[in-house]
């Protein structure tokens, strides 16, 4: 053991003893003005990595204006292993002017202006690079990675362009995909990203921007097909209800609808979207896929009353009368005061031949109504004409005749007139009733009822 640590003190020692013996030979050289070998020396020097030496004899040869067209190359190089970022640009560029061709020495220079975040600079380095090597598949990839890190998403995506007609790489297909997707060049970002998908197969980020790209392409097929290859986790709550709205584009509701529930699960506040896609079904009258949302935004919140007023709508527009009054009376329970609930309910009763129970619902809805008349005319015209019919039948010709007053006013007509003429003989009314047929038989002398009423009364 102990005669191995002496080798190795031994070892130490002799390598010590040959540097410096390297930095004194070095040092006489220059006194004897053999830069030659001074220069030889600090070449060695610098790919031993002794940069801080190095640099030394490099500095006086330099002072000395040492032909060597490399000198400054070195001294860069030593002042990059140094860390000395400025001094090492400034040789990099000292040395181009002596080899302006040379395409290493400019990526040690771009390299270096990377690292000092002097970006367009090392961006045009590589253009240089370019413009004397067009094949150099590097140049164009440095310079797009530099681009894509500076956000430069656009600029990134057409030097990616030129990187790929030398270099058709994995990384370099799933680049470009990305670059044109953050510059939201949809076009561009669904070529690629299909492109790439083709050649290297799934990749459920590259299927994510491909999906994105083809939704805002419109189209909806392609979009449902890519989003379906992307796992939830890399999808926002945003993404997870724009995939469920691509489902839905084509129709494949059962698909959208399971998104639309991962969606109100991460946040409840959006179950919002329930009604808005029951609403965009409704005004298409896709009135079965309208109750499923309206359902579905009920079941996420009962509260919610215009659900159970729209779904009772769209059940009415289905002829489900039964489905449409269990919801109406729902919605009418939350809010009794909404007119077009109420009316929609009465037509509801009126097809279930629920008459007594329609009849009910056309007097909310004249109270709803109260001295808005204008607005309502058609409304109040049907319900007090609804009720005068039905008071009729029950023979109440006293209730008739009040409602057929309201009608008169909204729309008189011989049917009016005629009707009022019999209710006023029923209840004794005989002035009103006279005057009534002779309306009547002013318009339509023929009128045979009419006659009757006023022989009857001797007004003939």
């Amino acid at each position: 053991m102990k005669k191995l640590a002496l080798i190795i003190f031994l070892s130490a020692f002799a390598i010590t003893n040959i540097a410096q013996d390297k930095l004194a030979v070095a040092q006489k050289a220059i006194d004897k003005k053999d830069y030659k070998t001074a220069f030889n020396i600090a070449k060695e020097l610098l790919d031993a990595g002794d940069a801080n030496n190095a640099s030394r004899f490099l500095i006086q040869l330099r002072a000395l204006n040492y032909p060597d067209t490399k000198l400054y190359e070195y001294l860069g190089d030593a002042y990059a292993k140094m860390g000395v970022n400025e001094l090492a640009v400034s040789n990099y560029e000292e040395a181009e002017k002596y080899d302006s061709l040379n395409v290493e020495l400019k990526f040690k220079t771009a390299g270096i202006l990377e690292k000092q975040k002097r970006y367009t600079d090392a961006v045009n380095k590589y253009l240089k690079i370019q413009s004397i090597d067009p094949k150099n598949a590097k140049a164009y990839l440095e310079a797009s990675d530099i681009l894509f890190r500076a956000k430069l998403y656009a600029d990134a995506a057409k030097m990616y362009e030129k990187y790929l007609e030398v270099d058709k790489s994995k990384e370099a297909y799933y680049n470009i995909t990305k670059a044109f997707y953050e510059a939201r060049n949809w076009d561009k970002t669904y070529e690629y990203g299909t492109k790439a998908l083709e050649l290297y197969g799934e990749e459920p980020t590259i299927s994510k921007y491909v999906a994105t790209a083809a939704l805002q392409l419109k189209k909806y097929e392609e979009a449902a097909k890519f989003y379906a290859q992307v796992p939830d986790s890399l999808l926002s709550v945003n993404e997870l209800e724009i995939v469920g709205r691509a489902f839905q584009a084509i129709n494949d509701n059962n698909t959208a609808m399971k998104y639309f529930e991962k969606v109100i699960k991460l946040d409840s506040t959006r179950s919002s979207i329930y009604f808005d896609l029951g609403n965009n079904f409704f005004r298409e009258k896709k009135f079965e896929d309208a109750v499923k949302y309206y359902s579905a935004k009920a079941k996420a919140d009962s509260t919610f009353e215009p659900a159970y007023r729209f779904m009772g709508f769209a059940y009415y527009q289905m002829g489900k009368n039964e489905d449409a009054r269990i919801n109406l009376l729902k919605s009418i329970q939350m809010n009794p005061k909404e007119l077009m609930t109420n009316y929609f309910l009465a037509q509801v009763y009126k097809g279930l031949d629920s008459l007594d129970r329609a009849a009910d619902v056309y007097k909310d809805i004249i109270d709803i109504i109260g001295n808005d008349e204008s607005e309502n005319k058609d409304k109040l015209l049907e319900a007090n004409a609804f009720l005068a019919s039905r008071a009729m039948q029950k023979k109440n010709y006293a209730g008739a005749i009040q409602y057929l007053n309201k009608v008169e006013k909204y729309k008189p007509s011989l049917d009016v007139y005629r009707m009022l003429a019999s209710c006023y003989l029923s209840v004794g009314n005989n002035d009103a009733a006279i005057n009534y047929a002779k309306r009547v038989l002013k318009i339509n002398p023929k009128d045979a009822d009419m006659k009757k009423i006023l022989r009857v009364l001797s007004a003939d």
